[in-house]
């Protein structure tokens, strides 16, 4: 089964993570590149530390709470149905592993020391989520049911996050699901099923769109608390 849809925007809010300092702050490795927050050209250096720790994502850094990105490995990830009776469906998605993050170009990570807020923006070529789902409901009044292998990709993926009890927004030009063995591997009923979202598909995700906002956000909110609860602002700026 696929189904694709345009410009999706997905939210969560976050807690300030900016203020999270250990009493045992770890000390950053000595590859990666510190800025000095007082100098009038701490923005660029800053830049170019944040997308060389992007580079270092298919490496383990367990002193400073970062581990392999490549992939990024989720335990479970649920869905459940949608608002407005279009989805009524319970998505249920585990061991997952995501694929892309480690090739994302950052194109802002800026930090006002004042405010204590850092805005970042950035792309990401492709984000591949390969998982173990399991549906069970009706969507358009039609049943559908399935276990198995399912693939999630979101291509040319824009990333835009404010922390400062605020929000980060995921806005792919594309996105398509699969899902593999729906209906006991019923081939007939899978591709009626994968014909009726793709016709419907916008209202199909507008219904289920708060329950992948804050499923997905979870897992953002989860990598950043690892980093800032290890790391204090002083150790991670000269």
């Amino acid at each position: 089964m696929m189904l694709a849809f345009y410009r999706s925007t997905i939210k969560t809010v976050l807690a300030f993570l900016l203020l999270l300092v250990s009493t045992q702050a770890a000390k950053f490795p000595p590859n990666f590149k510190k800025c000095n927050r007082k100098d009038p050209n701490s923005a660029k250096c800053i830049l170019e530390a944040a997308q060389f720790g992007v580079l270092q994502a298919n490496k383990n850094y367990p002193q400073i709470g970062l581990a392999n990105l490549a992939p990024l490995e989720i335990v479970e990830l649920k869905i459940g149905a949608g608002s407005h009776a279009v989805v009524n469906v319970d998505q249920n998605f585990k061991n997952c592993k995501l694929y892309g993050f480690e090739k994302a170009k950052i194109r802002q990570f800026e930090f006002d020391f004042e405010e204590k807020v850092l805005r970042n923006r950035g792309t990401v070529p492709e984000v591949k989520m390969l998982c173990e789902y399991e549906l069970n409901g009706k969507v358009l009044l039609l049943p559908i049911v399935g276990t198995g292998p399912s693939t999630v990709i979101l291509k040319n993926l824009q990333i835009t996050a404010h922390f400062e009890f605020e929000y980060v927004t995921l806005d792919p030009e594309f996105v398509s699901f699969n899902f593999e063995n729906l209906f006991n591997g019923d081939k007939q009923l899978g591709d009626n099923i994968n014909k009726v979202l793709n016709d419907n598909f916008k209202e199909v995700y507008a219904d289920v769109q708060q329950g992948y906002e804050k499923g997905l956000g979870l897992i953002i909110q989860q990598i950043l608390n690892n980093l800032f609860s290890k790391v204090s602002m002083d150790e991670a700026f000269d």
